[in-house]
């Protein structure tokens, strides 16, 4: 899996009410044993009892058999008899009144004993799954994003006139650990996702379709495992909070000159609206032909997303309060959105729950301040390796 990737499953929520959980599953478990056990033994000693009792009628069935017996008379059956059984009966229904209640009082934890359980072995499923197709060669080892995803890429006209390049190189893939921050945003169970379920089965970008309606080789129970074993790493709000600042003050200091919402846009969303720009970096060239160094495109000029800039944004978003609304919850699948109502879908994701609100007017403000004719202008010079002369 190479673009972003990153069953009721034991996510954060469920973290504290997962020893409860167990514990009300194993009280269940063990009322349950001792019932059995009750039932068991106490049909074994009927059997032994009946067992020991007719054996004093073996050969003496025609005197000893009940319905050569005398029979009560009516005064016994009427009286006595009929108390005991319906004294036996009233017991049932006492016994009965009181297990009832304490059956549904039991039910719930053993249902959510029961799901997660289930949600743990589909995690796990998907962790061994995840393993077998190699996902982690992408996305890292701790799924905080990497940037060796092998790729061949078309890089256009950046190194001719004519024609193009296919090169061999790597892609910044995004980190998994924390794509339901970006993604399935409002989802607060397994069964309320759907966005990362569609980028798995359809791919997006350069990641590969994987489901079998998208053309890939999974199934969909393998996909629900996979999103389950994301569901189940996914880091906290807060952690996903405290890296994003991290990276934005590593980058700040090494690009002193650069404005705070280019280097928010850069970190978040030059991804998908900028040429090559998960791609940038050295490469090689077919036939050993040499190394070179891909370079990104015009910023927001447009790749997997549409291109951004004073025109384009001042047409869909007039108001930049409207654009700053967008940019943190996203677009929902077939959705309306701008003012021209464009239908949303799972391609672009919210930034709400990682960015503050004033960070992510930064990136609105860089967006709207960009030059559309320069994007469009797009020259490369050929770059070669030290001392290639040729």
């Amino acid at each position: 899996m190479v673009d972003v990737i990153g069953h009721d499953l034991i996510g954060p929520e469920l973290i504290g009410q997962g020893v409860p959980q167990l514990l009300a599953a194993s009280t269940e478990r063990s009322v349950a044993v001792v019932l059995l056990a009750v039932v068991v033994v106490g049909w074994a000693m009927y059997v032994f009892v009946n067992i020991r009792q007719a054996k004093a009628e073996a050969g003496s069935e025609i005197e000893l058999a009940p319905n050569r017996g005398r029979m009560p008379d009516d005064e016994e059956l009427e009286g006595p008899r009929l108390e005991k059984v319906q004294a036996f009966g009233v017991l049932m229904l006492l016994v009965m009144a009181l297990v009832l209640p304490v059956y549904w009082m039991l039910e719930g934890g053993r249902r959510s004993g029961a799901e997660t359980a289930f949600s743990e072995d589909a995690a796990n499923r998907g962790e061994s799954l995840a393993a077998e197709q190699e996902c982690t060669n992408c996305h890292g080892a701790d799924l905080g994003g990497a940037r060796f995803a092998p790729v061949v890429l078309d890089i256009g006209h950046q190194f001719v006139d004519t024609g193009s390049f296919i090169i061999n190189t790597s892609w910044e893939a995004p980190s998994l650990d924390d794509v339901f921050t970006r993604f399935d945003t409002d989802a607060e169970t397994l069964d309320e996702t759907s966005e990362v379920r569609q980028i798995l089965v359809y791919g997006r970008g350069v990641m590969p379709a994987w489901g079998l309606d998208g053309g890939g080789p999974l199934n969909d129970q393998q996909i629900d495992d996979l999103v389950a074993w994301l569901w189940r790493e996914q880091i906290s709000d807060e952690e996903a909070m405290e890296r994003a600042a991290t990276r934005k003050a590593a980058e700040q200091a090494a690009n002193p000159d650069k404005s705070e919402g280019q280097v928010l846009f850069e970190l978040n969303c030059a991804r998908c609206h900028t040429p090559r720009w998960p791609g940038r970096g050295p490469a090689q060239l077919p036939n050993n032909g040499g190394t070179v160094d891909v370079l990104p495109g015009p910023p927001g000029a447009g790749r997997y997303g549409p291109s951004l800039n004073s025109v384009s944004l001042g047409r869909l978003f007039p108001e930049i309060e409207d654009h700053v609304a967008f940019i943190a919850a996203g677009a929902a699948d077939n959705v309306p959105f701008g003012e021209f109502a464009r239908l949303g879908n799972y391609g672009m994701p919210g930034f709400g729950r990682v960015l503050a609100e004033d960070e992510i007017r930064a990136i609105a403000e860089y967006e709207r301040s960009l030059d559309p004719e320069s994007q469009t202008a797009i020259e490369f010079e050929r770059l070669r390796e030290a001392g290639d002369d040729s």
